[in-house]
Formats: C-alpha cells, sequence, structure tokens
C-alpha cells in the first residue's frame, strides 16, 4: 500500500517557516547565554595578560640588579678586583651601571675598615664614583668623573664623615650571609625613589669581608605602569607583599586594587598564579586581577590590573543589545521570505520533478518504492538516483571525457572524429589460450579479470584510455581522449611498469597455485583519427590509422616480458631511450620492413628498467634436446641446428 503523501508545497512552506522561527529562537537564546560567558572568558584572558605583561617588565629590574650583584662578589671573592685600588674598583662600578638606566648605585663597603667605594649616577650618563675611608680626611666622602678622573663638585659637596657599616641595608646584607637581600622602597639622597639589593661578601671561612649594593630607581616602573592603557581609565599598579603601594598612578583603580588587596579579598597564592575579584568604587563595579611577583627572599610584590566594568564591557553590551534587535528584525524579514521563497520553489520543483523523472526512465519496468513523504521530492531522489547509476555504467563503456561532456552540454552523442597525433599500445598474454584450456572456467575469469585490473590502473595513472579489450589482449591510447603532451613517453613508461608490475603479480599467482603469465608489447605512434564511431544505435570511441595496425603486427614479434617498439617511439625519445636493436621483421599487411626497438629503460627524473626477459633462469638437472632455426637476411634458414637446453627461466613452459 502507499504511504499517504504530503503535497510538497504545503511540506516546503511548514518547514521552513517553522524551522525559522523555532531555530532563529533557540539561536538567540543560547547566543546570548553563551556569549556573556565568552565575554567573561575573554575580559579574564585580556586581564591576564595584561597582568602578565607588567609581571615580566616588574622583575626585569630585580634580576638585572641580582645579576650585576653576582658577577661583582665573584669579581671581589676571586681577587679580579685590587682593593688596594679603590679607584679603579669605583670605575668598575660605573661599567656596571650602564647595565640599565634605572640603576642609580653600584657600591662596595668593606667590613674591615669601613671604606666605601662606589659608583652613581648623577643624570643620564654622567657617572660618578665614590669614594671615602676613614682613615683619609676622616671619612668625608670623594667624587671624581667616572670617564676622566676630574674632580667632580656639586653644589652641596658632602662635609660629614661616612660610616657605610650602620646602614640598614649593610646590616641586612651581613644578617643574609652572603645570599641576596632587599629593602623596603625609600627614598634615595637624589629624592628619588628606590629599592636597595645588598649581598655581602664572604672569604673561604665564611667571614664576611664586605657588602655589595645594587640601588635602582622606581621612576622606570612608574612610567611603564602608566603607559599601559586598559580600556579608557583602566590601570596597573604595584603593591609590596603587605599590600602598601609601591607604584602606580592615582586615581580610582589604584583605589579599588588597594581596597581589593588590603582587605584581603584579592591575594595571590603563588608566584604565576592570578586572583580575581570586583570591588565597587563610588557606585561603579571595577575587576581587578592580581599576580604575584617573588623575585627574591624579602622582594615580594603583586601586579594588580583594574579596570572598570563599564569601560570594558560597555561597548560589548551596546553592541549585543543592537545585534539582538537586529536579530530580531532579520527573523521577520526572514519568515516573510522564506515563506514567498518556498512557496515559489515548491512550483518550480513540482514542474522540474516530473520533467527529470520521464528523461531518467529509461524503461517502464517496476516502480522503486519512494524514500520521502513528499511526493515530489520523492519522485526526484528517485530520478536523480537512476540517472546516477546509469550514468556511472556508462562511463565504464565510455571515455569519461566524454560522458562529463555530454551531461555538461546537455545534447546526445553524435558521430564525430579528429586528427590527432596519438600513441598506441597492444599488449596480449603468451599461451594463455593453451594452459586457460587446463583450468576451470572460473579459475581462467578470475586470471584474466585480475590481469585486465592491473593494467587499466597502471595505464590510468600515465593518462592513457583503454580502447577495447581483445580476449587476452588489450588496446590502449594516449592522448586522447584527453590531452597529453608527453603521451609518447607516458606510454612508453607505462609499459615498463606494466611488465615489471606483471613480474612481481606473478609472485602472487604462484603462491596462489596460478600459472605464471607473461606478455607482450607493441608500441607505435603517429597521427590518427580518432572520436565517436560507429552509428546512430551502437556507437564506440575509436581510434584508426594505419599505425594502429602496425602497432597490433609489432606486438605479434614479442615474446614473453618484452616490449618493442617502432622507429617513430625512438625517434621521439632520442637518448632517453635505451634500446636495443634494430630488428627489421616484414608481415602481413606490411607494406615495407619494419624497424623495431626492444626497450631496455627509459632516462627521465627516474630511469625506468624493463624487467629481464630472460630472468630467475634455473639449471636443469637433466638438458634437454632442442632444434634451432635461423633467421638470416630476413629469411628463415632451413637447416636446423641441433642444441641443448641446460637451463630455463621462470616464464618457460613445459
Amino acid at each position: 500500500m502507499t504511504r499517504r503523501q504530503i503535497p510538497f508545497r504545503v511540506a516546503l512552506v511548514s518547514v521552513v517557516v517553522g524551522l525559522l522561527v523555532v531555530t532563529c529562537g533557540v539561536l538567540l537564546g543560547y547566543g546570548l547565554a553563551r556569549g556573556a560567558r565568552n565575554i567573561e572568558t575573554l575580559k579574564g584572558e585580556y586581564l591576564d595578560q595584561v597582568a602578565d605583561t607588567s609581571v615580566r617588565e616588574v622583575a626585569r629590574m630585580p634580576q638585572i640588579a641580582a645579576q650585576v650583584l653576582r658577577v661583582q662578589r665573584y669579581r671581589i671573592e676571586t681577587g679580579f678586583y685590587r682593593l688596594s685600588d679603590p679607584m679603579s674598583v669605583a670605575r668598575a662600578f660605573a661599567g656596571a651601571l650602564e647595565t640599565d638606566q634605572d640603576i642609580l648605585w653600584v657600591s662596595y663597603s668593606e667590613a674591615a675598615t669601613g671604606r666605601f667605594m662606589g659608583a652613581r649616577r648623577v643624570h643620564g650618563d654622567e657617572l660618578v664614583v665614590n669614594l671615602s675611608d676613614p682613615r683619609i680626611d676622616r671619612g668625608v666622602p670623594r667624587e671624581y668623573r667616572a670617564d676622566t678622573g676630574d674632580a667632580f663638585i656639586r653644589q652641596q659637596s658632602p662635609t660629614e664623615p661616612y660610616e657605610p657599616r650602620v646602614r640598614d641595608w649593610y646590616r641586612r646584607g651581613v644578617a643574609g650571609a652572603g645570599s641576596l637581600v632587599w629593602t623596603a622602597p625609600y627614598t634615595f639622597s637624589e629624592g628619588v625613589n628606590g629599592i636597595t639589593a645588598a649581598m655581602a661578601v664572604t672569604d673561604a671561612r665564611g667571614r664576611v669581608q664586605g657588602v655589595l649594593t645594587v640601588d635602582f630607581s622606581l621612576a622606570g616602573l612608574e612610567n611603564f605602569l602608566a603607559r599601559i592603557r586598559i580600556a579608557r581609565r583602566g590601570i596597573v599598579t604595584l603593591f609590596d607583599g603587605s599590600g602598601a603601594f609601591v607604584a602606580g598612578s592615582a586615581g580610582p583603580g589604584r583605589e579599588a586594587a588597594a581596597r581589593a588587596i588590603q582587605t584581603a579579598r584579592l591575594r595571590p597564592p603563588a608566584a604565576g598564579r592570578s586572583a580575581r575579584a570586583e570591588v565597587e568604587i563610588g557606585g561603579e563595579a571595577w575587576d581587578i586581577v592580581a599576580r604575584s611577583v617573588a623575585v627574591g627572599p624579602g622582594l615580594e610584590w603583586i601586579v594588580a590590573a583594574a579596570v572598570p566594568d563599564a569601560d570594558f564591557m560597555g561597548p560589548v553590551y551596546a553592541t549585543r543589545r543592537n545585534a539582538v534587535a537586529m536579530l530580531l528584525i532579520f527573523v521577520g524579514l526572514a519568515v516573510i521570505v522564506g515563506f514567498v521563497l518556498a512557496n515559489g520553489i515548491a512550483r518550480s520543483l513540482q514542474r522540474a520533478s516530473g520533467a527529470l523523472e520521464r528523461a531518467a526512465r529509461f524503461d517502464l519496468g517496476g516502480v522503486r518504492e519512494t524514500r520521502s513523504r513528499i511526493r515530489e521530492v520523492a519522485q526526484l531522489e528517485d530520478a536523480v538516483g537512476r540517472v546516477s547509476a546509469s550514468l556511472r555504467s556508462f562511463a565504464r563503456y565510455a571515455p569519461e571525457e566524454i560522458v562529463r561532456d555530454i551531461v555538461l552540454q546537455g545534447r546526445e552523442a553524435m558521430l564525430s572524429g579528429q586528427r590527432r597525433d596519438v600513441t598506441v599500445l597492444f599488449s596480449d598474454l603468451r599461451g594463455f589460450t593453451a594452459f586457460s584450456e587446463r583450468l576451470r572456467p572460473e579459475e581462467v575469469v578470475a586470471i584474466l579479470n585480475d590481469h585486465c585490473e592491473l593494467l587499466v590502473g597502471i595505464i590510468a595513472q600515465h593518462r592513457g584510455f583503454v580502447v577495447d579489450f581483445l580476449g587476452d589482449a588489450l588496446f590502449a591510447v594516449f592522448n586522447a581522449p584527453a590531452h597529453a603532451a608527453d603521451h609518447v613517453e607516458h606510454a612508453v613508461a607505462c609499459a615498463i611498469e606494466i611488465q615489471r608490475a606483471r613480474a612481481t603479480r606473478n609472485e602472487d599467482h604462484r603462491a596462489r597455485g596460478w600459472p605464471p603469465l607473461e606478455m607482450g608489447i607493441g608500441i607505435d605512434t603517429g597521427s590518427a583519427v580518432v572520436g565517436n564511431m560507429g552509428s546512430l544505435r551502437r556507437i564506440k570511441y575509436g581510434v584508426v590509422a594505419p599505425m594502429v595496425n602496425a602497432a597490433a603486427r609489432i606486438e605479434t614479434f614479442t615474446v614473453g616480458g618484452q616490449t618493442l617498439v617502432s622507429d617513430a617511439v625512438r625517434t621521439v625519445l632520442g637518448e632517453r631511450l635505451v634500446v636495443e636493436g634494430p630488428l627489421e621483421v616484414e608481415g602481413k599487411g606490411l607494406k615495407a620492413a619494419l624497424r623495431l626497438w626492444q626497450i631496455i629503460a627509459l632516462r627521465g627524473e627516474t630511469t625506468l628498467v624493463m624487467p629481464s626477459v630472460a630472468r630467475d633462469l634455473v639449471g636443469l638437472a637433466c638438458p634437454l634436446n632442442a632444434s634451432v632455426r635461423l633467421f638470416v637476411d630476413k629469411q628463415l634458414d632451413p637447416e636446423i641446428h641441433a642444441a641443448r637446453v641446460h637451463r630455463l627461466g621462470a616464464g618457460a613452459r613445459s
């Protein structure tokens, strides 16, 4: 019984309009929910990237200072510096100042004497060395220009003795027992905020010999943090481990970050991990992301990025509202347009399906079961399926290029032909008829199909076309129907690969109990007429030319595993073709003697070598008696010569 089918017009209009409404509603709801989560994720990732960049810059200066300290300590402990010459040591420290513009001081204070040797940056690249010794002028510091050694006179020269051993950084350095220690941020004598890194120098017994220091300014960090722009009012600030402000711009963002950190709501658990919080300042929500910076013992900072939610997300929210409004408008328009189009398409497909179904019906046999409840779609699917199957089958009988041309142009195949230079190849199995009589028909068909499948695949790889199968023989053409400028080379390379593949396949034949197959191949090239030939009732793609007959005749002169080509093929390929010959032959249907050449190899990007005709020779336990007649001057010598066969190849037959 036939199922009740719905008219296509009703089904299409209902489905299109209904799906538009339902789909747009679901997508709208999902998009709003998913978009909100994605926006929050993107905001968090963006603030994380800002914090990461800030952390790398903030950690850079302490790392440089620590590196300078370790280098200077090594040079003092190894005796590289002559402490008996304080001026040379101080000048070396001046060279260390060149490491970074934010380093203000590099100094060494001697534990035993209280001597001080240091270099400081006055401004820019102007460097001054500073020396003091309690044994000289009561320890009042003396200053000299680092480049010339001339005395440096400032407006208020120091008049009081300088005792470094009572300084906080000195005591921290001694207490640190040779490790790197840091001071809290403080104001230097130059009037700038900075931090001192100190490290004690010890002897082999671990006794403190003195303390090295590196002072660096926080001005560089201040400038860097001030240059960071997050939305319109976002900022990045720096706090110490206790939550005290270190560097950054003033404003509500700094207040929000300080409140989040100082109230212990935002304390990153470890370096390299972030913490997030939301703080309300003046009725406005601020998003805070903090990241720890642990440069060394005593120096633990917190970098905090703060941005008002309205600045960052305001444009996004506005865009989302506009998108929702536009989406609703487009949904309404889509429903109207969908209705109009679906109704028009339904009428068109109804007419097209009937026409296609009639055109695709090759016979009036049984009606196939429809696959759709929509009547017109079922007809269209059924017709298209049969047309596709028919075309696939047709393509196995005719060249695919011709079938495609007929389908695209929508015209019937016509008898036609054109003259073109082509190369033809004939192959034939040796002794197939004889041993096929000893096998069951099923085995003969299986062996022959396996052989043809092998040849067709290789011919297709070389852009050739199989014109016909002639029992166990095959006729192929190159440069037709598809163009191939190097068709002669393709044909010869194809012949070599076929012979090699046949020799390899024979190993499988032996394993399956099938007899080995050997074939001869003949190739010729020249001008021919190619195209659709036959009658209006039965058309076949063919190749007509005298050289086609010549190629077929050439193949008859081959032995198993041998490929012979005409003089025309050898002339085209020239030195690239390695051959033996010539062999002059005459035969029925030939106006003149043919000069044939046996292929040995083909040179190209890779050299293709023919398998040996007399390969895998096996010695016989008992030599065989044989008789031989010679060809002399194209004539078969009537004299019979006795011979003995001592070895036979794999293709020999009893």
